[in-house]
């Protein structure tokens, strides 16, 4: 038993660092926005296809290969993705046009695509089902570690050295971890440890007339078509795509409108716009703590309850915007905790219990494509922005913003609804 609570401890450490060292790679695009288009000539339109350029792949990678931790193993596929991630992240610096930066960004975002689900499916082999949510919203901390780190970073960098060199350090730390994963981080099948309260995950074997034996997952199963078959899975997708949308917008933008409407420093607004990160960082353990204990079931329940709350806490932002710091910070906390908090348990520990229920084997698959449909929202963040910013302004966007968090909240409603009635065979609400 020591030997499993050391190893549970090394696993979830090393993930962690692993997670946050992601954050640290995508999270300097948005703080040298105050500054990129003058340096480059970029215009708004520009700056938001820059936004596309590195959601775009990554989301693409996630929908189209939900498999590769699956098929090739997920400690490979980490380490590799976060080597190369630090390697093209590094590219970016050195850009010396619009249409080169872009190429980087793509790059950047294939290689980070594949790091969650493979954090997932290492994550939740370590530990049991009654534990998970707790085990994913304690994870998603370095999620918002890694966005207010990679934020504070790249803002003193930029303040102090220019744009092009917030993308080294972060490059670095990424290469580092890699290898340290790479030595340290074992699965239980390699240490031959038997992790307790773990449901039968081995797929159901059907055997046919002829007395030949096809396991449930195999062939056509994993297919996307398959995966979106599975129950709840199109709900939890819409939901996390208007979540990304949000969290993006915010990420990318929050800056230059603290800047342009409220009229703070370039500094000041690419610190204090990491109030968002830091509500993410104390939501995240709270609501995976609380669902446990208050839901261990029907976790679903907890989590349309937290995003209602971020609905209302996004439109007293927007309703109290000049009154100051204080206010700002309060809602911006609240808003971060309710919008981040359910992100790890909806494309970590809900999504790894769908695609693996019933002995589907499917979880890593699973959670790739919600993350991966989730993600299109924060591909299609950029350019809308620009264009909703040229129609109406910034009360046009945080309006849109509004309204996605209200959508996601309805549609995690709906996830709960489908789940609860596939749970008592019941057929779910038209």
């Amino acid at each position: 038993m020591a030997s499993l609570k050391w190893n549970q401890f090394k696993c979830f450490s090393l993930l962690w660092l692993s997670y946050c060292s992601t954050y640290f790679l995508r999270k300097p695009l948005g703080v040298i926005k105050t500054v990129l288009g003058s340096e480059l000539q970029l215009s708004m339109n520009q700056l938001g296809w820059l936004d596309t350029a590195l959601i775009l792949p990554y989301a693409a990678i996630q929908i189209g290969f939900p498999g590769l931790s699956d098929k090739y193993g997920a400690r490979p596929i980490l380490v590799a993705c976060l080597v190369g991630g630090g390697m093209s992240s590094y590219l970016s610096s050195l850009a010396p046009s619009f249409n080169l930066l872009a190429a980087s960004l793509i790059f950047t975002g294939c290689f980070l695509a594949p790091c969650w689900p493979a954090s997932s499916k290492l994550l939740s082999s370590w530990f049991q089902d009654s534990r998970l949510n707790s085990v994913f919203g304690l994870i998603n901390t370095a999620t918002y570690t890694g966005g207010l780190g990679g934020t504070a970073l790249a803002t003193a960098l930029l303040q102090y050295s220019g744009w092009r060199s917030v993308f080294l350090p972060p490059a670095v730390l990424s290469v580092v971890v890699a290898l340290t994963l790479f030595v340290f981080l074992k699965t239980p099948d390699q240490l031959e440890i038997v992790v307790p309260g773990k449901e039968n995950r081995k797929p159901p074997v059907i055997v046919s007339a002829a007395g030949s034996q096809t396991s449930l997952n195999s062939g056509s199963q994993r297919s996307l078509a398959s995966l979106l078959r599975i129950p709840a899975v199109k709900e939890l997708s819409v939901t996390m795509f208007c979540l990304k949308f949000v969290r993006y917008l915010m990420y990318m933008w929050l800056p230059l409108y603290l800047v342009e409407t409220l009229k703070y420093s370039t500094f000041q607004a690419g610190m204090f716009s990491t109030m968002f990160d830091v509500g993410g960082i104390v939501g995240s353990p709270l609501l995976g703590l609380a669902l446990d204990k208050l839901c261990p079931k029907n976790p679903l329940k907890g989590v349309t309850a937290a995003l209602l709350t971020g609905t209302l806490s996004l439109g007293l932002f927007i309703m109290t915007a000049r009154w100051g710091f204080i206010a700002n910070g309060l809602c911006l906390f609240v808003s971060g905790a309710a919008n981040c908090g359910p992100d790890s348990i909806l494309a970590g520990s809900v999504s790894t219990e769908a695609g693996e229920r019933g002995g589907r084997g499917e979880g890593a698959g699973v959670t790739s494509l919600v993350n991966g449909l989730g993600n299109l929202g924060g591909m299609v963040e950029g350019p809308l922005v620009g264009l909703v910013w040229g129609q109406a302004g910034w009360a046009g966007v945080l309006a849109g913003a509004l309204a996605m968090t209200g959508i996601a909240t309805l549609s995690c409603y709906r996830a709960h609804s489908t789940t609860q009635a596939t749970r008592l065979n019941l057929p779910t609400l038209a």
